[in-house]
């Protein structure tokens, strides 16, 4: 409604300006006419006071041929034939102005329609209207008018990149799996370094497969786990990967960390479960019971003293206090997503049984990493808190890295 109203009071303020020329236009032409006659008065004064100077003329000559000049600007400015011409004029062109009033809107509202957003706008109110409680019936009406629209404004712009992922989960829905696959990649065109996207053409790609690891598939595949690693959706293809190449504890690695990000109530951890829980069985380790696992959950910043790029890496370990200085847990993060709560699980072991279950009492560390390596290195910036009782662990903790890494 306020779009219509805008374009409302635009089409008046142009129809001023359409008018405003035709009410003037007498004035500016009569105006127009008496400023060149008065020039051209100056110009003969102007000329005849030099000839008086030069006494190429007398002082009676001047007066008369001044007189002349003065008549003729006179008869110039009042001649009745030149206000009827231009009054002609102006009743021929008279016709102009209800032409353009009428084709202003006409060419305003074609031209909208042609390049404007009418039919995203459109593509708006569906999206709202499926959105709202109604009966089965309407509901896949709006249903199929909604993608009905998106895919003929797909075609009109391919490049809006929302369009291709709705067309793509669209897809997905239908069990239509090649329509999916071609949406996603049409989406990629237009955001090569999206790891979301090419998480799932990945899985698309797997999935057309029959779920073998084709070249096609390791392509896509190996392409998103280098621009995203932390993709849950990658991590969980990179798992299936590696059980099937027999690396177990690779496997596992990946699945823990895929489950990690997941709904922990959702079908797809289940499934992540008793995948990890077949990997630790082909490595003859007993399988850990995950929903006992402690929860240590940390808030990790960095004091705002440090100067440090967004892209660092931080890196959360839970140590134990006495035994290996391996991590019974740990975490990578990027620095620019700090302040950030985590929570550190079993799931977050680096050797499989080796994890927060096996010991009481831990060291927590936050480090920021200049460069990029998980080893304590000069340069570091870092936090810790040791001697964390695990079993009477009651609120969150706090590591605000603010402390440069002394080595020696």
């Amino acid at each position: 409604m306020i779009l219509w109203l805008l374009i409302a009071c635009l089409l008046i303020l142009a129809t001023v300006f359409l008018i405003y020329p035709f009410v003037r236009r007498d004035q500016i032409e009569k105006g127009e006419a008496l400023d060149a006659n008065l020039q051209i008065f100056h110009d003969q004064q102007s000329q005849l006071d030099s000839q008086l100077s030069q006494k190429q003329i007398d002082q009676t000559q001047y007066q008369q041929l001044l007189t002349e000049a003065k008549q003729l600007l006179l008869n110039n400015t009042e001649n009745p034939e030149a206000q009827r011409a231009i009054i002609l004029e102006n009743k021929q062109a008279a016709w102009l102005l209800p032409a353009l009033l009428l084709l202003l809107p006409l060419f305003s509202f074609g031209f909208y329609h042609y390049v404007g957003a009418s039919a995203d706008q459109r593509i708006v109110e569906l999206i709202k209207q499926a959105s709202e409680p109604t009966d089965i019936q309407q509901s896949a009406e709006l249903q199929m008018e909604l993608y009905a629209a998106i895919e003929k404004r797909a075609e009109q712009r391919p490049d809006n990149i929302y369009y291709w992922i709705l067309l793509a989960k669209r897809a997905i829905q239908k069990n239509d799996l090649a329509a999916a696959k071609y949406n996603y990649s049409q989406a990629i065109k237009l955001s090569p370094d999206d790891g979301f996207l090419l998480g799932q053409y990945a899985e698309i790609q797997f999935m057309l497969a029959n779920s073998q690891f084709t070249d096609e598939v390791l392509s896509a595949l190996d392409k998103a786990f280098a621009t995203d690693s932390s993709n849950p959706t990658v991590l969980g293809l990179k798992g299936i990967q590696s059980f099937e190449n027999q690396q177990w504890q690779l496997a596992i690695t990946y699945w823990q960390e895929a489950q990690r990000q997941m709904d922990q109530t959702s079908a797809t951890v289940k499934a992540l479960k008793a995948g990890i829980t077949r990997a630790q069985k082909r490595l003859g380790v007993e399988p850990q019971e995950q929903l006992s696992s402690p929860q240590i959950e940390i808030l990790v910043s960095i004091d705002k003293s440090i100067d440090f790029n967004l892209e660092q890496s931080v890196f959360v370990a839970l140590v134990a206090t006495s035994g290996a200085p391996m991590p019974l847990a740990a975490r990578k993060l990027r620095a620019g997503d700090l302040p950030l709560t985590i929570t550190l699980t079993n799931a977050d072991a680096v050797m499989a049984g080796y994890n927060l279950s096996t010991v009481n009492e831990v060291k927590a560390v936050a480090r920021l990493s200049q460069s990029g390596s998980a080893t304590p290195q000069v340069g570091d910036w870092e936090h810790s808190i040791s001697g964390i009782d695990l079993l009477d662990l009651e609120q969150p903790l706090s590591l605000k890295i603010s402390r440069l890494v002394n080595t020696n």
